[in-house]
């Protein structure tokens, strides 16, 4: 089995939501490399922090108190070593993989800049609330569909900011305005969401 394919089974048998699993993961991936289209990044570490950013909120990986990032930092430092992933590019996934959350400053490279945004981007928009949305009552923030509604408007006023780049600005943009129809919308058609 190639390199590629064991990452996406160990995201396929780790007991991910389909909000962060393997569709997440290719989506992340590959709008990376679309808004890094003008650069060329490592596509091998990009596609790896792709597929392991999110794996320490994964069931079989999660602990308790321990913020995702840092405990996804740590699983893929030992399944990478295990799979002697390259030692020279080891600490730039891992750098990434650390990184990748909104409310962390970028890490080092392009390639962390890049699945930080494209992360970030991931969640809003249309993607972003069907994400949400499909984590009410599975999620301990999100409970409800009116804390999936609080969490849309949340993203749609605060992400645009953490996105630094040209091509995620532009796109940013785009998916609030997205988010915010959306929620315009529903609002009209559940009398202010008293009908949800």
């Amino acid at each position: 089995m190639d390199f590629r394919q064991e990452l996406i089974q160990i995201v396929d048998k780790s007991g991910a939501h389909s909000a962060w699993g393997v569709k997440h993961c290719f989506r992340v991936y590959y709008l990376a490399k679309e808004l890094s289209s003008h650069l060329t990044l490592d596509d091998e570490v990009l596609y790896t922090a792709a597929m392991l950013h999110d794996t320490g909120k994964y069931p079989i990986y999660a602990l308790k108190n321990v913020d995702h990032a840092l405990r996804s930092k740590g699983i893929s430092a030992n399944l990478l070593q295990q799979m002697m992933f390259s030692p020279t590019k080891l600490p730039i996934v891992l750098d990434a993989v650390e990184k990748h959350m909104y409310y962390s400053e970028p890490g080092r490279s392009d390639e962390a800049v890049y699945l930080r945004e494209s992360d970030i981007l991931d969640n809003f928009g249309n993607i972003g609330l069907m994400r949400l949305f499909s984590v009410v009552g599975q999620d301990e923030l999100i409970q409800t569909p009116e804390n999936a509604i609080d969490r849309a408007r949340l993203f749609a006023d605060a992400l645009p900011n953490k996105v630094s780049t040209k091509a995620g600005k532009r796109l940013a943009i785009k998916r609030r305005e997205e988010t915010l129809r959306f929620l315009a919308g529903l609002k009209r058609q559940t009398s202010e969401f008293a009908w949800l």
